[in-house]
């Protein structure tokens, strides 16, 4: 299935809304409520890239042959905005993010188990909860 940029966005959004509220409050349970803070803004600002990173994918898109992504691509992709995302953390620094405190290790843990969950509840829950999106290019509504 060829995604529309709309159908994109509301994937991505939708996603970030559910898994990652949901990893964000079993997080919270097990750790201090400044860790899931930080993780909290880590994630709004990981979907507010997204939504650029996004436009960015549908043009390249566009020029493959078939205009979809493959798994690998898709992969390439979120590697490609976590190093995007702690760069700009470790190098320009991000309103509500700490510096000086940013558990590096920690962000590679909750990124790589957020960027898997996702991908899975994407290719399977989504599928089967809403089977006629694929007919719209991903769109809900």
């Amino acid at each position: 299935m060829t995604f529309t940029l709309f159908g994109r966005w509301q994937i991505r959004v939708l996603l970030l809304a559910t898994v990652g509220i949901l990893f964000i409050i079993s997080m919270a349970v097990k750790s201090s409520s400044s860790i899931a803070a930080q993780t909290l803004l880590t994630l709004l600002y990981l979907g507010l890239f997204g939504l650029g990173w996004d436009f960015c994918y549908h043009q390249l898109q566009r020029l493959r042959w078939d205009g979809d992504w493959n798994g690998l691509l898709q992969l390439g992709g979120a590697v490609w905005e976590g190093i995007f995302l702690v760069t700009v953390i470790k190098i320009v620094g991000l309103p509500g993010i700490d510096i000086a405190n940013f558990n590096l290790l920690g962000f590679i843990g909750f990124y790589t188990s957020f960027s898997l969950l996702s991908s899975i509840v994407a290719h399977s829950l989504l599928r089967i909860l809403s089977p006629y999106s694929r007919f719209n290019g991903g769109q809900w509504f």
